[in-house]
Order: C-alpha cells, then structure tokens, then sequence
C-alpha cells in the first residue's frame, strides 16, 4: 500500500506544475479583451508587510469588505509601472539586489486575472562610514547636531540619508546661519554591501532679524500678526522662532494660508528681512453637527463663532448639544495677550440638564480662567467658577451607603492645573507624552455649602516599536476627599470609571461599586490605565489591541490597586480629514451583574 502515498504526492506536484503552467507574463495577456484585478498575492517580502508594498501600487483588487463594487479595470502598462514602482521601493529602502518578478493567471471565463508578485530580497547595503565636514574655521563655529539620523551600521535608507542633510541645515540655521548651505554624497559598493556617506556644511556668516512685512491682510489688523512673531528684529536668526510664529499665527484661526520666511535680498547679510504673507478667511464660522456613539447614542450640535469678536483677536463662542446624556447651551469667550503675550483669560457660561445613570443634574455655571503657556509644550491654568446646582433621581439605595446627599446648592472655588505635551498629533499621536494634572477646591473661605478637594493626575506616553507600529499607554490616578462631613462632597464630583475613553470593556461609569438598585456609586479614589498598540491594516484602515484596567474606592487616599478590573479587545479606525473615526470592542473579564460580556464604543480620534 506504500503506493498510495506516492501517488498523491505525484499528483500534488503535477497540479502546482500545471498551476504553474498556465500563469503567464503580462505581455501574453490578450490586449484585446477587458480584464479585471481578482485579488492581488505577493510573496517572499520578508522586510516589509503585504499591504506597505500594496501602498507603492496604482492597481489594486477590490476589498472584501465592498463587495458590491465592480472589480477595478487592469491596466497592462500600469502594472509593469507598478513593479518597476516596487523595484525602486526596495532600492529606496537599501536593498538594491532585491528582483521583483510576476505571474498573471488569467480566468477566460470571467474575463478576471489574479496577479501573482515574487519578491527576492536579497541582502542590503549597510552604512559603513559617515563623516560630516563643517567649513568654518571661526572661534564661534557651530556644534555638530547632538543626534544624527543615520550611523554605522544602520541600512542605508535613501529618505534617512537625505533627512539627514536638510537636520544638518536646520541645526545651522537654528543656530544664527541663516544662508547655510549643504551637499551630500553617498557611495554605495554592491559588491560589499556598503555605502560610505558624506556631507558639507558651508555655515556662512551669523545673521539676525530684520523688520517684518505684513501682506495680505484686509479686515485683520496686521499688529495682530506682529504680536504673534516668535522673534523680535534684532534677535538671532533661527528657523525654530519662524516655526513657532506660524503655529501661533495659525492658531489665530483668521487665516485660510500662511507663508512666513526671508525675503529675497542680495548676498548674505548679516540682518534678514522677513515676509509674512495671509489670507484671510471669514472670520464668523457656523456649523452643524450630527453624530451617534454608544454613549450619548444620536445627538445634535450647533457652533457658531466670532474669531475677531470686536477686534484685538478676541474670540466668542455660542454652541448648544443635545443628545441622550446632556442638554446644554454654552458661550466662551477669549481674551488673548491678556496681559503678556503667552496669556490669555476666558470666561464661561453654561446651562445643562445632565441625566446620568444615578442621578438627574440642573447646572448653571460662571467661570473665569487664566491660561499662561511656559513654552510651546508647558500649558497652565487657573480659574474660578460658580455652579447653582440641582440633584433629582437619587435613588434611595444611593443614600444607603454613601449617606445624605445634598440635591441642591451654590459650589464655588478654584481650579488649576498644568499641562506638558509633545505629542507629534493632537488627534493621531505616534510619538511624544501628554502630563496633566489637574486640582479642584469648593467652600470654605470661598464660601458655598459643599466644602471638598478634588486631584487628578494623568500620563500618556506613544512612542513607535517598528514596522509601522505605535505602542500607546496611559496611566491616571484620581483622590477627593470632603471637608468636614460627608454630605458636603457632591454626588456629582465622584470619580466614575468605563466607557469610551475608560475601560472600554465595561458600559458608561459601570465600573466600580454598585448600589442594590445596581447604579453606579461612584467613588473617592480612582486608578485607570490603559496599553494599546496600533498600526496600520490597509490604506486609511488602521486596527489596535488593547488592555484596560482600571477600579474606584468609596474610600479616599485608597487607590484600589488590590482590586483592579481588567478588559482587552480590539478597534479598528479609519482616517477622515476631519480626523480618525473609531470603532473599540471591549470585553471585561469579570462584566458587572446583569451586563453585556462587550461592550462598543465609537469616537473621533484615537481612543486615548
């Protein structure tokens, strides 16, 4: 019977021979017929992903997911532009050996080609010496950059090496050089694998600010321009003053295009004049908004805005919302420069009936608050604010076990906190750390019948581990406490932890103890934390695995780390202009009793 196995095996060769035999090249297709992309299989990349060599391609196969679309056309002569594409992709990233050859098996039938692509890779071209030659012989001679973005070793990477050049003319300008020049040039060595790199650096004399002229400006004031320059005439040349001025024009948010640099002048004087070019957009804004998450399921929104409400930059704001959760209506309004010019001062009111699980909350609010910017990345505040607030719907089990509750009265006190962030993305984040803290205090000398302190404490860190992939993680850490009795922390003012943004494992505030009514009691102290890593799938689909913990304590200065709650899942974003939508599935490991075991959550941006 030894037989029967070799005949299979004789049969399996022979059907991945005729497999193989009736693939052809793309010049053998029949040009006369219309043929469509099936699906699309590349093999042998071990460096790169499927769906980053997908990206170098103009053809593509249509994704399971659109099912109901028409196959795309396949184009002969732009296909072979695409492997010549994928050739010059593999020489980019330092593997100039690599071959990229094809297979095209055509279905007669359906008139439906699958495209078959092989790659050899082969070994890369690795950086053997790096050298950098600054010519300037003067006592003042610029420092080299501390960091260098290519060193031995590394594979030679052709973005890297030209990144390179223009870091080395940019640390010269930054430093006073403002007609720095540069030049580059690598030898790469095929038969050794190597490439030896080279860069010079002609810094030209130290230079400084000159005037500023202001161009395009109809209704806005050009001194509201002048006011946000980085620089003052006179200072140091430096690119990074320039990068700061545009952000902090740009947030203005007068302006639909900005350009801000040297003006042409002859030679390389030692005073560079500046341009500053605008266009102004309409400075009243108006939208409407309609969106749907789990949370707040569908709700309504309308913003209208003064970004140069009676001159001097100031800004007003009028929004109302509506939805499951909340009914609001809020005017803001900002006063930028108050004071210096990294100050600015705003105050707030609000009117908002709040229906939370445990509770139904009438809020009107006064606020004032002081915010001073250190540095781009240093932000503090300090405010004051002045709620008249209502309780109702507070269930009896409530009052059980956290004992009278006071439903209505004046809070009054202040508030600070600080604010680091180096993010690279305020919606999408893939390297940088968000710090903040955050202190609340009411009554006593501020007077008002709750008396309570409040600190909140939160870190995020991303940073990027390879192949396209971000590792997210957060950490927040939460007390509170009353002063004096207990009644005179509000209901309102406990910690609640789940949901979108939490534990996404677990419902909105389901997270913690629970009443016998099973409503959420909230908590004194709070711990939540977060571990996600997040890359791209295909095009502007990107996924993430996630693991949440996170507990509340009745008690304060209780941190309940003994008894952390955990969830893990998975979501999935896709990326708009208007930034990512965000699709998490969580699933807690011990769900609440009577809920779902998952939980989903939707939002716009990144989940934290």
């Amino acid at each position: 019977m030894k037989f029967i196995p070799c005949l299979f095996s004789a049969l399996a060769v022979w059907l991945i021979l005729a497999c193989r035999a009736s693939a052809i090249q793309v010049e053998e297709l029949d040009p006369s017929r219309e043929w469509r992309v099936e699906k699309i299989e590349i093999s042998g990349n071990q460096r790169f992903p499927d769906n980053q060599l997908l990206t170098e391609m103009v053809i593509q196969a249509r994704p399971w997911y659109r099912f109901w679309e028409e196959r795309p056309l396949f184009d002969p002569l732009t296909f072979a532009t695409d492997l010549d594409r994928l050739r010059r992709f593999y020489q980019s990233e330092g593997f100039y050996k690599s071959r990229i050859t094809h297979n095209i098996d055509p279905d007669e039938t359906r008139g439906l080609v699958s495209l078959e692509i092989y790659v050899e890779e082969n070994s890369p071209v690795v950086i053997s010496q790096v050298l950098i030659e600054v010519n300037d012989e003067s006592p003042d001679r610029p420092p080299l950059p501390d960091k260098f973005p290519i060193k031995p070793g590394e594979i030679f990477r052709e973005q890297k090496y030209q990144d390179a050049e223009l870091l080395l003319r940019n640390h010269l300008m930054d430093n006073g050089h403002a007609h720095a020049q540069t030049q580059r040039r690598a030898e790469v060595d095929l038969e050794q694998d190597q490439a030896g790199v080279r860069y010079w650096a002609q810094p030209g004399p130290k230079a400084v600010f000159g005037e500023t002229e202001i161009k395009g400006t109809e209704q806005v004031e050009p001194y509201l321009i002048v006011r946000e320059l980085a620089y003052e005439p006179g200072e140091m040349f430096s690119l990074k003053k320039i990068r700061e001025s545009r952000q902090q024009i740009l947030a203005l948010d007068l302006f639909s295009a900005l350009r801000i640099n040297p003006r042409e002048s002859a030679g390389t004087p030692t005073v560079v004049p500046m341009g500053v070019q605008v266009t102004e957009k309409p400075p009243r804004q108006i939208s409407v908004g309609l969106g749907y998450s789990t949370e707040e399921e569908f709700h309504v929104s309308l913003d209208w805005r003064y970004q140069n409400w009676l001159g001097d930059g100031r800004r007003l704001w009028i929004r109302g919302k509506y939805s499951s959760i909340v009914a609001s209506g809020d005017i803001d309004f900002t006063q930028p420069h108050f004071f210096t010019r990294r100050t600015q001062a705003g105050l707030h009111l609000r009117h908002a009936v709040e229906e939370e699980e445990t509770f139904k909350r009438t809020l009107s609010r006064f606020s004032g608050r002081l915010e001073h910017r250190f540095t781009p990345r240093l932000l503090s505040f300090f405010g004051y604010r002045v709620d008249n607030n209502q309780l109702s719907d507070v269930a009896e089990a409530t009052t059980q076990v956290l004992g009278e509750i006071r439903t209505k009265g004046i809070l009054t006190g202040p508030f600070l906190g600080l604010v680091w962030n180096s993010t690279d993305d305020l919606l999408q984040p893939t390297q940088g750390e968000i710090v903040s803290f955050n202190a609340d205090q009411a009554g006593g000398i501020w007077g008002g019948p709750y008396e309570f302190f409040k600190l909140t404490g939160e870190a995020k860190k991303y940073f990027p581990i390879g192949w396209d992939t971000i590792f997210a993680g957060r950490l927040k850490l939460g007390v509170a406490d009353a002063i004096g009795s207990k009644e005179n922390y509000p209901l309102f003012e406990r910690f609640f932890a789940g949901g979108q943004g939490g534990v996404r494992g677990y419902g909105r505030r389901r997270l913690g103890p629970l009443n016998s009514d099973d409503e959420p009691l909230g908590g004194l102290s709070l711990i939540e934390g977060s571990v996600e890593v997040r890359r791209p799938v295909w095009r502007e689909l990107g996924g993430a695995l996630f693991v949440d913990f996170g507990q509340v304590s009745l008690k304060s200065f209780d941190i309940p780390v003994n008894d952390l709650q955990f969830s893990t899942g998975f979501g999935l974003s896709y990326t708009t202009p208007v930034g990512p939508l965000r699709l998490d599935i969580g699933f807690p490991f011990k769900p609440p009793r009577g809920d779902r075991a998952w939980q989903v959550h939707f939002s716009v941006g990144a989940s934290f």
